[in-house]
């Protein structure tokens, strides 16, 4: 039999941790004059309550988790924080069903960045805010879980990842103690340098904030129905460029970076290999768009460039309508949407770690083909990779398309048509936020999809958030086996 005791202490300890957090938005409304500021009062109270009720009925369980307590931990801390972030939406005064409530929280903590909400420029200022802090507390909950607690999973060729500090023993919780800390510092010295930048730039506070939260995060649910568009400004898109790039990128080694070792950064294999895709997709788009259009050089190669960091990196802002360049473009993009940014980062998606060992493994097999009888290691950097990385890297790729093969006819079936059914399937499995089509593209949204699609779609953001192997295994009957 499972002990629950300690999963729900830590679960019980990460909701009380919201507390706080609403009780900010709720001095923004209130400072703004606005009456949601009680909702959020009411709803902090009763998540402390809750929270602190649930880590004292769990008081003294032992914190070593086992494995099959840290799947559960994850799969239940997320379910849980996603319906906490849902609680203000759904109780604020602008009548949103618990559906679209749900869909937006959990669209938020994935940091997919999928909205239901439409009117949003003269929205109150702390719902506001409390979208983006979803996105932004999300986005640090990624990275701890991708460097701690996936590697100790052995989850879909993460082990790879594994540090000392993912084994067992008093110096090895010290390490994995100091590392958080210091991701957390950077992920928060990040924002703050955004914002800053933001501010200098022009843009409101709430702005800058909002904005820069979901930059770091790569979440991308902006303050404006008309997204980064609202702005009409190259230093607002530049500033955000980067913030979306940082948050795609591996925090353990941009802390190296930091430490006077930024050789370990940019000569990380994956890190290469994500930082040229970009620039060669950027490179076939504008290339395609200077020939088939008449704009000038300077504003293809930009407005390319700030929208397929945004969609590699899983992020979902948008400059511009950029399906209305064409149908070339728009295959782009829906190419690039399943991609995802670096291990150890805040993006969704299949990682561009994974996507670089499957492209070595191809190239060994046609290797291999011309000198039957030489024997190919697989490697990243100077470290060959085990048959048993690679199983579990083919494996979740696999998963991860079969996902999109079933959902996507279920989608379908609530009436949409095949393509916006697809990228909605495979945003939502990649945690990016806009799909393809007038419906669900950069220049809509998902208010107009059925209830039925909107449970479905929220169920497949956490299941990628999670790795998809994570909830398989817990829905499995031989997890709760003896």
């Amino acid at each position: 039999m499972i002990d629950f005791r300690p999963v729900f202490f830590i679960v019980g300890v990460l909701s009380s941790t919201f507390g706080p957090l609403l009780l900010i938005c709720a001095l923004v409304d209130l400072g703004a004059g606005h009456r949601d500021w009680q909702t959020f009062v009411m709803v902090a109270m009763l998540v402390m309550g809750f929270g602190s009720l649930l880590a004292t009925a769990n008081w003294g369980a032992p914190l070593k988790l086992s494995l099959r307590q840290g799947f559960m931990l994850t799969v239940i801390s997320w379910v849980v924080l996603s319906l906490i972030g849902a609680l203000p939406l759904y109780f604020s005064e602008y009548d949103i069903s618990f559906t679209d409530a749900v869909f937006e929280a959990v669209s938020g903590v994935t940091t997919t960045g999928s909205t239901v909400l439409t009117g949003l420029d003269d929205m109150a200022p702390g719902l506001l805010l409390w979208r983006a802090t979803l996105n932004w507390v999300g986005g640090l909950g990624v990275i701890a879980m991708g460097i701690v607690l996936l590697p100790f999973l052995r989850i879909s060729g993460m082990q790879l990842f594994k540090m000392e500090s993912s084994d067992v023993g008093n110096k090895a919780t010290a390490r994995v103690v100091v590392m958080v800390r210091q991701i957390a510092l950077l992920y928060i010295g990040c924002t703050a340098v955004s914002i800053m930048l933001l501010t200098m730039g022009g843009v409101s506070f709430l702005d800058a904030v909002c904005h820069s939260f979901a930059a770091i995060a790569t979440g991308g649910l902006s303050t404006h129905d008309a997204s980064i568009g609202w702005f009409d400004s190259r230093y607002v898109e530049g500033v955000l460029m980067v913030g979306m790039l940082v948050g795609s990128l591996t925090f353990p080694l941009m802390i190296q970076a930091f430490h006077g070792r930024p050789q370990l950064l940019f000569d990380d294999p994956q890190v290469k290999f994500y930082l040229k895709l970009i620039v060669v997709v950027v490179f076939i788009i504008s290339a395609w768009r200077v020939i088939a259009t008449e704009a000038g050089l300077v504003d293809i190669v930009w407005g390319t460039s700030f929208n397929v960091i945004s969609i590699i990196s899983t992020t979902g802002f948008a400059s511009e309508n950029y399906l209305a360049w064409g149908h070339f473009p728009e295959a782009m993009f829906l190419m690039i949407t399943l991609v995802g940014g670096c291990t150890g980062s805040t993006s969704g998606g299949i990682k561009a770690f994974r996507i670089y060992m499957l492209l070595k493994v191809m190239q060994n097999q046609l290797l291999t083909r011309l000198q039957p009888h030489r024997v190919l290691l697989v490697t990243y950097g100077e470290r060959t990779i085990d048959d048993d990385v690679l199983r579990s890297i083919g494996a979740f790729v696999w998963m991860t398309l079969m996902v999109i093969v079933l959902f996507t006819p279920v989608i379908s079936a609530t009436g949409v048509d095949f393509v916006t059914a697809l990228s909605s399937v495979m945003q939502a499995i990649a945690n990016v936020g806009p799909g393809i089509g007038a419906q669900i593209g950069p220049a809509g949204n998902y208010a107009g999809l059925s209830d039925v699609a909107k449970w479905v779609l929220a169920f497949l953001m956490l299941l990628g958030r999670l790795e998809i192997v994570v909830v398989l295994v817990v829905l499995t009957p031989a997890y709760w086996s003896r």
